[in-house]
Parts: structure tokens; sequence; C-alpha cells
């Protein structure tokens, strides 16, 4: 019985070995595995020939980098030299530098004001008891403010050769006056008390620098009063009449790319920009400044110093604002 039922059942197998791969008929057996394997070794072998390649390209990118690091580190190296030689440059012609300043105003707070026309939003005689620094033609607005401010600076070339003989006229000797040497030569310096000149790096754009060997370009006269601030100790640096507000129609720009006030309220006074005259301006470069605001809030983080802008209505965004009245 038990005979009869495993009759018809097949013995069981090992397991069965992978079929092997076809061979055309016409292939001839010694050739079948160049013919299976040829076309994918010699994609295996350019493949790994594009990969040498590419290291090769990468270590001469990876040189080319450390060639531009050196060159870099140089330039840098030669930027502080001559910094420190345009120090003491300014040290022998005129008596004293930006290095006499620093620390001057060590833990104390000051006010850094623009000339927006926001300032006449704020009660500017508050100010006349607090450590300011202003810049341009902030003269216009002295006799109805009743006090001049401690510190100027002026940055911008096509200003100073438009207004030197002005600025010298009618800026207060006990003002403290900052200019890049870059431009003194605008000036009668002679006529030009309390004189300090600053070296002004170009080199260095849209970066803070609290060292007084060399100021870093901003794109803006405020930057460079910001870093000043830095550079005499203050703490507390309060903006005002930092608008960041700039609307100037084309009809207003020449082709030269400068710009007339004709029409615009863009300063705290009518006429500071001076258009009856023709008086031209630069045009802003918003997205530069913007990047150097940006870096100098930054380097205050960095450093526990603290930057507000207390003016009201203001397009600039990269400090902490506060109401001006509750800081009195």
């Amino acid at each position: 019985m038990l005979k009869k039922m495993f009759q018809g059942t097949p013995a069981p197998v090992a397991d069965a070995a992978p079929p092997s791969p076809e061979v055309p008929a016409d292939v001839p057996p010694a050739a079948s595995a160049e013919a299976l394997f040829g076309g994918r070794l010699e994609a295996l072998e350019r493949r790994l020939a594009g990969m040498d390649a590419l290291e090769d390209r990468l270590a001469r990118t990876e040189q080319t980098l450390q060639n531009r690091t050196n060159e870099l580190n140089r330039l840098k190296y030669n930027a502080t030299l001559v910094s420190r030689t345009m120090e003491s440059v300014f040290r022998a012609m005129f008596g004293r530098s930006l290095q006499d300043f620093a620390g001057i105003h060590a833990g104390e707070r000051c006010f850094v004001i623009g000339n927006g026309p926001s300032l006449n939003k704020i009660d500017m005689t508050r100010l006349a008891h607090e450590i300011t620094l202003g810049s341009n033609r902030a003269f216009l607005g002295f006799e109805q403010w009743g006090f001049v401010y401690n510190y100027w600076m002026l940055q911008d070339r096509v200003l100073a050769e438009q207004n030197a003989a002005e600025i010298a006229e009618r800026m207060p000797a006990e003002v403290v006056k900052f200019l890049p040497y870059t431009i003194l030569k605008h000036f009668d310096v002679s006529k030009l008390e309390n004189l300090v000149p600053v070296h002004l790096d170009y080199t260095r754009q849209c970066t803070f620098s609290n060292d007084p060997s060399a100021l870093h370009e901003g794109f803006t006269v405020t930057v460079g009063l910001l870093q000043i601030a830095a550079i005499m100790g203050c703490r507390q640096i309060i903006l005002v009449g930092a608008d960041h507000n700039y609307p100037i129609p084309d009809e207003n720009v020449n082709a030269d790319r400068k710009w007339s006030g004709k029409g615009l309220e863009t300063h705290f006074s009518a006429a500071y920009t001076n258009h009856e005259n023709g008086q031209v301006w630069e045009m802003p470069d918003v997205e530069k400044m913007n990047r150097a605001y940006d870096a100098a809030a930054r380097w205050a983080e960095e450093n526990g110093i603290e930057i507000l802008n207390a003016t009201p209505g203001s397009k600039l965004n990269s400090f902490p604002k506060v109401d001006y009245d509750s800081l009195f």
C-alpha cells in the first residue's frame, strides 16, 4: 500500500544552480564572456576614468583656492601695514589720530544722528547734553536745535568736492571733525579746527571695524560713525534720523547716476540737498548699506554692545527699534 502511495512521487533533488546565460549560437565559446560583459566593462572603465579626471579637477581647484587664500592674506597684511603707517603719518602731520579717541567714552551711551526728515518728529533739544555724532550738512540744524554735535564725519567724495568751503566756514570749531585722508585734498585744512584724519579702507567692504587704524567701507557715513562710536567704547549706541528711505524718481537722476533733490523731502531741512545751486548727490547703494548695517549688528551682539534704532518710521531693520521718548 505504502509502496503504491509513493510510487509516483519524484525523488527530492538538490537546489538547482541558476541557469546559465544563453549564448547566441553564432558566438564561439571562447568569446562568450567578452560578448556578454565586454560592454559593461568598457562602461565601467569610462566611469573610472571620469572619476580620475574629476579628482584631478578637484585637486587643481583646491590649489587655486589655496593660492587665492594666500593672496588674500598677503593683501590683508599689506592693508594692515598701510593702516598703521597712515596712523603714524596722521599723528606726525596733525598731532593726533583716531587712536587718541579709543575708549574715550567707555561704558557710556551715545547718539549717532542721521539727517533724515524724521528729525523733525522728535525733540532734538533732548540731545544737548548727550554724546552726539553726526555727518555731512548737519550744521544746518544746529541753530534750530540749540546745540552742536560733539563729533562729525564726512566720507562722501562728491559732497566734499562741492561743499568743502561751506563746511570749513560753517562747521563750529569745537566740533571734532573726522575726515578720510582720501578727501582731504578738497579742503583747506588750515581752516578746519579739530580735524582728525582717518583711514577708510575701501578694500574691506560691508564689514565692521573697531580698530582705530582703519575703518571699513560701509557705503554710508552712518556706518562709519557707528564704528567710531564703538572705538570710543560706547556700550549703547542709539540711532536717530536714520530713515533709510530713498524715494528718488528717475527724473531726478542724471546721466552720471547722480541725483538732485529738487521737489523731494529727503532730509530734515528743505535746504539740505541744495538743488537750487545745482548740487548733486551719489546714488545710495541700499543693498550694500544693508549688508554693512547687518555686519554692525552682528559685531555688536558678539561684543555685548547695544545698538538701537529710535528713528520714527525707519525702514532700517538691522537693529531693535525703541521709542525715542522712552530713552529719557
